[in-house]
């Protein structure tokens, strides 16, 4: 068993480039996210808060949610309610933001990014049920949020529902190719959960290729799974990016 194998079971890998837009459905991405993090995750894990902006990901491009033009107008009235429940997140008060979520879908039910952070706080605290249920809704919203097809898969993971799990990945990354971290999730499952080096080794050539600097950590991943898989196909060519600076407003 390799040093890096038993290094990725200690893993904790964040839910999703970003805390999600209000509305879970804007075109532009607002400036309060979730990246990095966990134990070990990157040689940045040390150095980035776990709630610090998306412009100081490591990851060039940001996935965008496809939105319904209803959603803008209860996303704007909402916006100052969700602002207090991030700013509550941040500060590790998630019973409090808790609250002002499930305030907020009861008041606009037709936005799914307070769903996906109920989640995300339900996943922190290990309620993985609670979790599950409140994300399915989140997709029962809008379908085509990747955050939600992603946290979801790590919520799946962790109740050992591997190849659900991976479904809501690859939904992820079929909503947006350029996802990195789902990317790595998926490859963190296809190692240690699914047994399947070749799958791996394609997912975290992905997340490297949408650095901005090489994560050394990966990259070592990437040589040690070459030497396990070495048939395993060069990945398939990702698009140019196209966000690398995203708006800080809500649109």
């Amino acid at each position: 068993m390799s040093t890096s194998f038993i290094d990725r079971r200690l893993l904790l890998v964040t839910a999703a480039t970003g805390l999600l837009v209000l509305s879970g459905c804007a075109s532009k991405q607002v400036g309060t996210g979730l990246e990095g993090g966990g134990k070990h995750v990157s040689k940045y894990a040390d150095q980035r808060d776990p709630l610090g902006d998306v412009t100081n990901s490591d990851a060039i491009h940001v996935p965008p949610v496809p939105h319904a033009p209803s959603a803008e107008g209860p996303a704007q009235k909402a916006m100052p309610q969700y602002a207090q429940a991030l700013q509550s997140i941040r500060k590790g008060e998630l019973d409090k933001a808790l609250i002002m979520l499930q305030s907020l879908s009861a008041q606009y039910p037709q936005l799914s990014g307070p769903l996906v952070n109920q989640g995300l706080i339900y996943w922190k605290q290990e309620n993985y049920g609670d979790a599950q249920a409140v994300l399915e809704q989140a997709l029962t919203v809008n379908a085509s949020n990747p955050y939600a097809h992603n946290l979801l898969g790590l919520v799946l993971r962790e109740q050992g529902k591997f190849s659900e799990a991976r479904q809501h990945y690859e939904a992820a990354l079929q909503l947006d190719p350029q996802y990195a971290r789902a990317h790595f999730n998926l490859g963190v499952l296809a190692e240690l959960y699914l047994q399947d080096l070749p799958l791996a080794l394609n997912h975290f050539r992905a997340y490297q290729s949408l650095q901005k600097e090489p994560d050394q950590t990966v990259s070592n991943w990437v040589i040690d799974l070459q030497r396990r898989a070495p048939a395993a196909a060069p990945p398939a060519a990702l698009a140019s990016p196209d966000v690398a600076n995203p708006a800080q407003e809500v649109n």
